[in-house]
This record gives structure tokens, C-alpha cells and sequence, in this order.
């Protein structure tokens, strides 16, 4: 039991569906032929791991994503909700809601801990601000 750590808040639902995501790269984008897009991101690792991990100058990983995944990627502009991109996302695509839901998550969530993505809060209202 660790008792110096700091426990995390946790987001609610709704406020989780809230959130917009953003990019927190600029990726060269390339169009695949399936309709799929690769991203190409330059590796830059963190101060702490400069002296430790020395990469060759120019060097980059790349990510694969399928059509849905590109969808996904192309709304991910930091004035869209989650909860948006799971509508837009069912429309285009035919799911259910509940589909679209875990799927997007599911992807938003990977993108996130890659480095990809961050998550920009919803605004607060006037009145949270002043009371």
C-alpha cells in the first residue's frame, strides 16, 4: 500500500465524453490504398532520457491506421468532443452507438498513451468560474 501517492481524480462519464481531444504531433499524414492513413513522427526523447537513449538524427516511427481509425484521427482537432466523434463515427459507418462508444475509446485511449493525442477539458461555464 503505497500512501504517498497521489490518487488520481476520476472523470464521470459525461465529463469524460467531454473532453476534446488534440493532436500533440504534427505527423507527415500519407493516404494508404484502402483509404487508411500512415503517420510518420519524428522521435525526440524527454530531457531526463536524452543522455541515456541516443537516437540517430532523423529517426521516426511510423503508425498505421485503417479507414475507421483515420476517421477518428481527421476529427481530432481539439474542438470536437468524444462524444461527437462517437456520433459522427456511427453515422458514417452504420454502428450502434454502444459500438462506436468502445471503439473510440478503445482508440482515443492508445493514441493518448503513444504520445498522440492529448485531451483538452470542456470550458467551464461563467458561473463555475466566479462561485
Amino acid at each position: 500500500m503505497w500512501f504517498w501517492r497521489r490518487k488520481e481524480k476520476r472523470l464521470g462519464r459525461e465529463e469524460a465524453l467531454a473532453v476534446r481531444p488534440t493532436r500533440m504531433v504534427s505527423p507527415d499524414a500519407q493516404a494508404t490504398a484502402d483509404g487508411g492513413l500512415r503517420l510518420t513522427v519524428r522521435l525526440r526523447p524527454g530531457r531526463a532520457n536524452r543522455w541515456l537513449l541516443r537516437l540517430p538524427e532523423g529517426a521516426t516511427k511510423t503508425f498505421e491506421l485503417d479507414p475507421v481509425g483515420a476517421f477518428v484521427w481527421e476529427q481530432c482537432d481539439g474542438r470536437t468532443s468524444v462524444q461527437q466523434i462517437i456520433r459522427r463515427l456511427a453515422r458514417q459507418y452504420n454502428f450502434n452507438l454502444r459500438e462506436a462508444e468502445v471503439a473510440t475509446v478503445t482508440f482515443l485511449r492508445m493514441l493518448v498513451k503513444k504520445g498522440l493525442l492529448g485531451m483538452v477539458p470542456r470550458e467551464r461555464k461563467a458561473k463555475e468560474t466566479q462561485g
